[in-house]
C-alpha cells in the first residue's frame, strides 16, 4: 500500500471521528493533519489506521497523535488471537451507504464518475478518456495487475476532472435521488455514488445556463 493511500485512511478516520463527536473538520485542514500524523507514525496499510483510531477513541473522541502513537504501539504489541476483551468503539461511517469504507471501491467510483462526466461533456471527451486510460497487464509478484499504457497523460486527464466534480458535487449531489438520505453535515467525497451521463448532463447545462451560456 502507499503513501497516499495510508494518508487518505487517516484522513477519512479523522472525518469519522469529528463527525460522531458532533463536529467537523474541512478537507484541507484534514490533509494537514494527516500528513503530520503519517510523518511520526510509520502506518504499515489502512487497516492499522483503523485499529489504532479504534483503540484511541476509547480514550478520546477525536484522537491526538500522542494518543495514536500509543494506541498503534499496544496493536503492535498484541496478535489478533490477544485482542483485549474491553468492547472497542467501532469506527462506523454514517456515510457507508453511500461511501464504501473500502479505498478501492471508492477508487473505482470516482473513476466511474469521470468517466460518465467524460461522456456528459461530449462524445469527443470520452473517446479521449477511453484513449488515455487504456491498459496493460504487469507481472507484480506473482499476480498480473492492471495498469495505464501511458500512466502520465490518464492522470493529466482526470486531474481537471477531479477538480469539476468537487464542484458539481458541492452544488448538486445531495439533490441526485441516490443522496436522499445523506447525513447533511458529512462531507462529500470523490468516491459516493457517482451520477449517470445523464445526470452529469443536467449539471452541466444548469452550469452553462447559471454562467450566460446556452447548453
Amino acid at each position: 500500500m502507499n503513501n497516499e493511500e495510508i494518508a487518505n485512511a487517516v484522513v477519512n478516520e479523522l472525518t469519522i471521528a469529528y463527525m460522531q463527536a458532533g463536529s467537523k473538520i474541512g478537507t484541507a485542514n484534514a490533509l494537514d493533519v494527516a500528513k503530520s500524523i503519517c510523518e511520526s507514525l510509520d502506518f504499515k496499510d489502512a487497516d492499522e489506521v483503523k485499529a489504532a483510531f479504534r483503540r484511541a477513541k476509547m480514550m478520546q473522541d477525536i484522537p491526538t497523535q500522542r494518543t495514536l502513537a500509543e494506541a498503534l504501539a499496544n496493536h503492535r504489541a498484541e496478535t489478533y488471537a490477544q485482542t483485549s476483551s474491553l468492547p472497542l468503539i467501532e469506527n462506523r461511517d454514517p456515510r457507508a451507504a453511500w461511501l464504501p469504507t473500502d479505498m478501492r471501491l471508492r477508487r473505482n467510483n470516482m473513476m466511474t464518475a469521470i468517466r460518465n462526466l467524460s461522456a456528459a461533456i461530449s462524445d469527443r471527451e470520452y473517446s479521449e478518456y477511453c484513449k488515455v486510460h487504456l491498459t496493460r497487464k504487469e507481472k507484480r509478484g506473482d499476480k498480473e495487475v492492471p495498469v495505464y499504457v501511458n500512466e502520465s497523460a490518464a492522470l493529466a486527464f482526470d486531474r481537471p476532472k477531479k477538480a469539476m466534480l468537487e464542484d458539481l458535487y458541492r452544488k448538486y449531489w445531495r439533490l441526485l435521488p441516490v443522496a436522499k438520505g445523506y447525513p447533511a453535515d458529512a462531507p462529500l467525497n470523490h468516491g459516493l455514488i457517482p451520477p449517470t451521463v445523464p445526470q452529469f448532463r443536467v449539471m452541466l447545462e444548469h452550469e452553462a445556463k447559471v454562467n450566460g451560456y446556452t447548453a
